[in-house]
Order: C-alpha cells, then sequence, then structure tokens
C-alpha cells in the first residue's frame, strides 16, 4: 500500500487533504504538524510522496524540500499552495518540488497528480535494480522535459502579468500569452457585452464578428461547468464549423461576474488536451481574474485618492485667486519640456500627478504669509520655504509615489546648490524636479499677483536666459524654449 505523508501547520488543512487523498485510492496517509515533525516521521518509514504547505513555521515547505533532496531525494514532493501565491510554488517546483495543488482542493486533481508521482516513483525504484530500460528512461526524461517546459513558461508568464496594471493590456495580450502557456496556435477571447460576445483579441483566427450569447455553448458552459472540452468534428461555436482540433473553452471572471470567454485549440504537437493541461488553464484564468480584480481595485483606490488630493490643491488655489489654475498650467508647461528632452513615460507619468500636487504642502502655510500682498520677513520666507518638506510629508504615507515626491520636495532647489529645502546641486537634484522648477517660476513670472502686474512672456523668457546655469539646468532650459510656450508664451 502507497504511504503518503500530509504536512501543513493548519489541522483542518491536514484533516481535508489526507480524507481526499484517502479517497482518491487505497493509501496510507500519515499527518505531520510541520517541517521538523515531517522529518521525523520520513527518517522512521519510506513514503512514496509527501504533500506540503510552503508556508510554516520552523521548517518551510521549500526548506523542507531543499533538506530531503539531500538525505531522500527519491521522495516526490507536492507543494501545496494558494492559488494567488502561485509563483512560490512554481519556485519551489524549481527547487526539487515534483508538482503542485492549490487550494481549495480537487479531487480530480489530487488523484491525477498521485497517479502521476508514483508512477514516476515505482519506474525509479524498477530502474534501480537493474541496468536500466531505455523506453522508462524516454518515458521519463520526456515527462520531466515537459514538466520544466511547464514550469518555465508558467513562471515567465507569471511575471509578465504581474506587470501589467492596465487590464486592457492584459486582454488584449490574453491570446499571445495563452498561446505560450499550451504550444497552440489559435486562441480568441471574447468579451460579454450586453448579452452578445464581441471578438476583443486573437491570435491564429480571423473572425472578428459578434455571437449571441442566448441559446449557445457559452451560455451552456455558464451555468454548468468550469471549461468544456469539445473534440475534434464538433462544431466551433466560433464559426460553426467542423473541428479539426480539440478545444478548450474557459469562462473569465471578476468575483462572480463573467467577463467573457477563452477559447484555445489547434495545439502545436497535434495531441489531445491532458487533465493536468486543463487543470493548469484553470488555475492560469483563476490567476488571471484575481490580477484583473486587483488592478480594478487599485485603480478605484488610486482614482478616489487622485480626487481626493486634487481637492486640497483646489482649496489651496480657492485661498488665492491669484494662483487660481497655477498647477494646471505649470503641469502643462513641464510635459512639454518632458516630450521635448525626451523623458520615459514614467518620467512624464509623474510629471502629470507630482506637477498638479507640487504645491500641495502649502496647506501647511498660514494665510497671512501666503497671501500677504507685500515683502515677506526673513522668518515668514522661512515658513514659506517648508511647504515642499510639507508636501512631501502629506505624501509619504501613500508609499507609492516615489518619483512625484521627489519632484514635490525638490522643485525649489537651485542648480547651483543654493536652494531648497536640501540644497541638492547639479544632476543631484531629479530631472522631472528641474523640470518642474522652469516651468513653475515662467507661470510665476507670467502670472498677475497682488503686488504687481504678471510680465510679458518676453521679459520671462530673458529671466530664465539669465538664470540658466545658476537657478535652472541649461539643458532644461534650452529644451523649454523649444517647447510652444517657449517659442509663443502661454494664452491667459
Amino acid at each position: 500500500m502507497p504511504r503518503v505523508l500530509v504536512v501543513d501547520d493548519e489541522e483542518i488543512v491536514r484533516d481535508v487533504l489526507s480524507q481526499m487523498i484517502e479517497q482518491t485510492g487505497d493509501y496510507e496517509v500519515d499527518t505531520a504538524k510541520n517541517g521538523i515533525d515531517a522529518l521525523k516521521y520520513i527518517k522512521e518509514k519510506d513514503y512514496d510522496v509527501v504533500f506540503t504547505d510552503i508556508m510554516m513555521p520552523q521548517l518551510s515547505g521549500i526548506e523542507l524540500v531543499q533538506e530531503l533532496k539531500k538525505t531522500k531525494p527519491a521522495i516526490p514532493v507536492v507543494m501545496v499552495t494558494a492559488l494567488n501565491n502561485l509563483d512560490t510554488g512554481v519556485s519551489a517546483m524549481r527547487e526539487g518540488a515534483s508538482d503542485y495543488i492549490t487550494k481549495p482542493f480537487e479531487l480530480d486533481k489530487i488523484k491525477n497528480v498521485l497517479d502521476r508521482v508514483i508512477n514516476e516513483r515505482n519506474i525509479m525504484k524498477s530502474l534501480s535494480g537493474n541496468s536500466g530500460d531505455s523506453s522508462s528512461v524516454k518515458i521519463i526524461n520526456s515527462e520531466l522535459y515537459r514538466k520544466l517546459s511547464e514550469i518555465h513558461s508558467l513562471f515567465s508568464i507569471s511575471l509578465e502579468l504581474e506587470s501589467i496594471t492596465d487590464n486592457r493590456e492584459i486582454l488584449k495580450k490574453l491570446p499571445e500569452l495563452c498561446s505560450k502557456l499550451f504550444k497552440v496556435d489559435s486562441v480568441v477571447f471574447l468579451i460579454y457585452e450586453e448579452n452578445m460576445l464581441h471578438h476583443y483579441s486573437s491570435i491564429g483566427f480571423p473572425y472578428k464578428g459578434g455571437l449571441k450569447m442566448k441559446g449557445s455553448k457559452f451560455e451552456e458552459l455558464l451555468k454548468d461547468s468550469d471549461y468544456c472540452l469539445l473534440d475534434v468534428g464538433e462544431t466551433s461555436p466560433l464559426d460553426n464549423l467542423p473541428l479539426r482540433s480539440q478545444m478548450l473553452i474557459v469562462p473569465v471572471k471578476i468575483k462572480d461576474e463573467s467577463l467573457g470567454f477563452l477559447c484555445i485549440t489547434n495545439r502545436v504537437d497535434g495531441f489531445n488536451f491532458k487533465e493536468d493541461e486543463i487543470q493548469l488553464a484553470l488555475t492560469f484564468i483563476h490567476k488571471l481574474s484575481l490580477r484583473l480584480e486587483n488592478n480594478t481595485l487599485y485603480e478605484i483606490t488610486y482614482n478616489n485618492l487622485i480626487n481626493t488630493l486634487k481637492t486640497l490643491i483646489l482649496t489651496i488655489e480657492a485661498r488665492d485667486r491669484y494662483t487660481k489654475n497655477h498647477s494646471e498650467r505649470v503641469t502643462a508647461v513641464a510635459l512639454e519640456i518632458a516630450k521635448e528632452l525626451g523623458c520615459s513615460e514614467q518620467e512624464r507619468d509623474a510629471i502629470r500627478f507630482g506637477g498638479y500636487l507640487h504645491d500641495i504642502g502649502k496647506i501647511g502655510v498660514r494665510d497671512t504669509v501666503l497671501l500677504k500682498p507685500g515683502k515677506l520677513t526673513k522668518e515668514e520666507f522661512e515658513e514659506i520655504k517648508q511647504h515642499p518638506v510639507i508636501g512631501d510629508n502629506i505624501i509619504q504615507p501613500l508609499g507609492s509615489f516615489p518619483l512625484e515626491r521627489l519632484l514635490i520636495r525638490h522643485h525649489h532647489e537651485r542648480f547651483d546648490g543654493t536652494g531648497y529645502p536640501d540644497g541638492l546641486k547639479g544632476e543631484e537634484i531629479p530631472l522631472i524636479a528641474r523640470i518642474l522648477a522652469v516651468a513653475d517660476t515662467y507661470d510665476s513670472m507670467t502670472s498677475t499677483r497682488p503686488y504687481r502686474k504678471g510680465l510679458s512672456h518676453e521679459i520671462a523668457i530673458d529671466e530664465i536666459k539669465r538664470c540658466s546655469g545658476t537657478q535652472f539646468d541649461p539643458e532644461v532650459a534650452k529644451a523649454f524654449f523649444q517647447t510652444p510656450t517657449g517659442k509663443g508664451g502661454a494664452q491667459r
């Protein structure tokens, strides 16, 4: 009777998994509460397979795999991981684990994994007793190559997926990602809108029209199952033609809302989909759904945050009608300069957000100082000089805007090192802050204030030229002169 060891620090998980293993066949199952406990069991008994959780105190699942590879390398280890922590499971397989299963557990998946790893172990045992059966070696090598290829593809695709924060871009790239993962020539993603399925993105399929949801195979699938596997000869729901290769159809959902369907067909190797490949597809789609959901939640949170911060800026500008729309104008000019300098998209995004918020710290400056029509005293000017620091402190707890914080804190630094608040010099000052310094000064000079009328465009340009190399970065100033605003002045 094959022996199985289940290792998990949660008793309920140990009990559920061990019971499900016993349901799949005739197995003797032991349970261990952690990695240290598991090593004691393994020292006393010979196990055919070990199921272990990844995150455990004292000795983690990955550390257990590493230890077994030293002492009992022939024992296959199956990692137990949550769906939203799949990358860790893939990393564990790189350390020597044979496979992984995901929570919540599925009986069919457990059975398939057990059958495969125990069969491989039996083949290895038989090989160790003779000089080696060439056909058995070929089977092992073929399976090993397939599994390593799957691990590599899943790991690289997971990294690519995690790097995309725009859901529209993810859905555009979805067929390409699936083609890499499943080695197929044709993938179609259909998006569900107003009782119709519309082509959104595809690889290897020319059809671009729409399909009625009602009465279709897709509606049937949505009600009854997690996936649909159509065999060769069955009618394709995409074009009503007989299939020349199996087609796997999987719903894509965000929470319980149907987003659309992924149709995968035309395998490069010509074979049918295996059960573990179908499970891989379901796991991938679930991970995709989590990523889409997280992106959506992030976008909602981000937009709410931006709106809150913009309200603060409007509050500041409402205190002084002479600076109304100042932040918008400064941001627009700064983006012109950034374009002229060939700044990266990341830098332009930081200017777009940080430029709007660059004076947010003025909310901490007294009205009697901020709105004073005459010359400021030394003490009052020192108070004004604190607004970049106050602004940085306001943004800091948000944690997600490192470049924007640099812009807010350093937009009053001077190229010669005599600026504030930190006295940075030359290229020590972040480029986006050097850009904003020129845009901010130009708008301030050409805006009418309580104590003076706004200067003309020509006088402002001459002043920026005069201060180039001292107050301003000469290259940034030069770029400004080539912008639409620098050439002709902004309409006010």
